[in-house]
This record gives structure tokens, C-alpha cells and sequence, in this order.
């Protein structure tokens, strides 16, 4: 694996068109698994840093539990209403069904 990289999941850990938070270094990580693809995020809404896994996952829209903003699920950006700062994103690798995340 790259340097950098993190192991922090199995690809069956994470339902498809679901999302799991899990702790990495201290980290709430966000892993989104949506048409077939995984994607990781820093877990706190950019708005006022509440965690997105009290949220939902909406076809490809990643939605805050608390004041509605939703993200795209695949890229992080934001389409309102609360902010339109976009979520941080990890890199993310699979290898043998292994997540790997870089930090």
C-alpha cells in the first residue's frame, strides 16, 4: 500500500447505497458506498460541524440531519441551502475488498 494510506474498512462493511462512519487517528470518516463506488469524507457538515452520519443518504445526495444542506455524494460538493462549502474528501484506494483511506 501507498505510504499514507490507512486500512479502515472492508467493502462489505458499508451496505450499498448506504454510508458508515468509522474512527481513524482520532478521525470520523465518512464512507459513502454509491453506484458501485466508495467514497470517503471527513464526517463533520462544513456548516456548523455536525456529524453527517446522523444524516441520510439520498440516491447521490448526502443529507446534514440537522439543517438540510446535502452534498453530492460522489465529489463533495455542496448544493445548499446552508452552505455551499464543499465537504473535505479523503483519498480512497480498494485493494483485495480492503478501504484504504489516505490521511
Amino acid at each position: 500500500m501507498k505510504p499514507g494510506y490507512v486500512k479502515i474498512a472492508h467493502v462489505s462493511d458499508i451496505p450499498e447505497n448506504g454510508m458508515k462512519m468509522f474512527e481513524v487517528n482520532g478521525e470520523e470518516i465518512l464512507i459513502v458506498n454509491v453506484e458501485r463506488g466508495f467514497y470517503a469524507f471527513h464526517n463533520n457538515c462544513p456548516h456548523m460541524g455536525y456529524p453527517l452520519y446522523f444524516g441520510e443518504l439520498d440516491g447521490k445526495k448526502i443529507r446534514c440531519g440537522f439543517h438540510y444542506n446535502e452534498f453530492d455524494a460522489t465529489t463533495g460538493e455542496s448544493s445548499g441551502p446552508a452552505t455551499q462549502e464543499p465537504l473535505r474528501k479523503y483519498k480512497l484506494e480498494i485493494h483485495d475488498s480492503a478501504i484504504y483511506i489516505n490521511i
